[in-house]
């Protein structure tokens, strides 16, 4: 896992936390075998710590970032952006993104 720099001890207390408890909501209400709404499945494909790079040397956090801003855009547009367009470009990455990470969102983001 590769993460931008700026929050480094934050995102390595929630990576070591989410390798002991990581609820996972149910996409159908409950869990079948536990009958609660959230279940408790620890990461386990993560085995070290993140590493941490700037931004600036890195596309692929590049594109990460700009894929953020433009969903953002989309949802809170501001004259000064919406000239050059930034508020449908996230429109334009849709071929590329993942959809169904998120079913119930119409843009397929997971939200808070």
């Amino acid at each position: 896992m590769i993460c931008d720099t700026g929050k480094e001890l934050a995102y390595i207390r929630l990576v070591r936390r989410l390798h002991i408890y990581n609820p996972i909501p149910s996409k159908h209400g409950v869990w079948e075998d536990t009958g609660t709404a959230t279940k408790n499945i620890p990461i386990e494909r993560i085995i070290e710590d993140p590493f941490f790079k700037r931004s600036e040397q890195s596309y692929f956090i590049q594109l990460a970032d700009f894929c953020a801003y433009a969903l953002l855009r989309k949802e809170r547009p501001v004259p000064s952006k919406t000239e050059y367009g930034l508020d449908r470009a996230f429109e334009l990455l849709k071929p590329i993104l993942v959809l169904e990470a998120s079913p119930r969102d119409p843009e397929g983001v997971i939200r808070p």
